[in-house]
C-alpha cells in the first residue's frame, strides 16, 4: 500500500471498541419457522439496494476503518466507496460481470477481472466481496441450513461458511412494502483466521 494511502488511514481501535459492547444473543429457532420464512422471503425480492455506514479492516499487519457507500444495482454490479469525513476518497471499486476497475485515494487507476483479487493485489485487503452481497441484507447464500443459527424474531444470527465465521450482532428496522418494516442488518461482525471485518449500517435505500 502506498504511503499516501497510509496517510489517509484512520485508527481502527476506536471502531472495534465500540462495536464490541453490543445487545445479548437471542434464543435461536428452526429454517421453517414462519417469522424467518417470512423474512427470508421478503429479503429475497430485494433487487438492488444502496447502504451507508463504517466498515472496519483488521488484519495481522494493517488495519483501515472508514465511511463506506455500497451501492448494489444486480447481482455482481455494484460500486463500493470508502471515504473519509470530509468527503475524501480512499478507495472507489466499480464491480461488473465482465470488468472491475479500482481507483485509490492517491488517484492510481487499476482494472482486473476478479473484483476481491485485485482489492487484496493493491490494497491488500482481504474482503469476499461475492458472499458480502447476500450477508450485507443478512441473507445466507450457498450454506447448509445446519451451518446457521436464527433468531426467534425472524433474522439471521450467525452463519458459518468455508473458513468464515458471521455474527449479525444488531438489526434495525427500516420502511418495506405496504407502510410495513423490513429488519435490516445494523452490524455484521466478519472473522477468517486472524482477519476481521466490521460493518457498521445505518442508512438504506431499498430497490423492489
Amino acid at each position: 500500500m502506498s504511503l499516501s494511502l497510509r496517510t489517509l488511514l484512520i485508527s481502527f481501535a476506536l471502531l472495534l471498541t465500540a462495536c464490541e459492547t453490543l445487545p445479548e444473543k437471542q434464543d435461536t429457532t428452526v429454517w421453517d419457522d414462519p417469522l424467518w420464512q417470512k423474512q427470508y422471503q421478503a429479503l429475497k425480492t430485494i433487487k438492488g439496494f444502496t447502504t451507508q455506514g463504517r466498515i472496519g479492516i483488521s488484519q495481522p499487519d494493517d488495519s483501515f476503518s472508514s465511511s463506506i457507500m455500497w451501492k448494489q444495482q444486480s447481482r455482481d454490479t455494484l460500486t463500493i466507496r470508502m471515504y473519509g469525513t470530509f468527503g475524501t476518497t480512499y478507495a472507489l471499486l466499480d464491480i461488473t460481470p465482465q470488468l472491475t476497475t479500482l481507483k485509490t485515494g492517491d488517484e492510481q487507476h487499476f482494472e482486473g477481472y476478479n473484483a476481491e483479487q485485485l482489492l487484496y493485489d493493491v490494497l491488500g485487503w482481504n474482503l469476499p466481496i461475492h458472499y458480502l452481497q447476500d450477508w450485507v441484507l443478512g441473507l445466507p447464500t450457498g450454506i447448509h441450513r445446519d451451518d446457521l443459527k436464527i433468531n426467534v424474531d425472524g433474522t439471521l444470527q450467525e452463519l458459518n461458511y468455508q473458513d468464515y465465521q458471521v455474527l449479525f450482532q444488531k438489526y434495525d428496522s427500516h420502511p418495506w412494502q405496504h407502510g410495513h418494516t423490513i429488519s435490516l442488518p445494523q452490524k455484521i461482525r466478519i472473522t477468517q483466521g486472524e482477519n476481521k471485518i466490521i460493518l457498521s449500517l445505518r442508512s438504506w435505500d431499498l430497490t423492489l
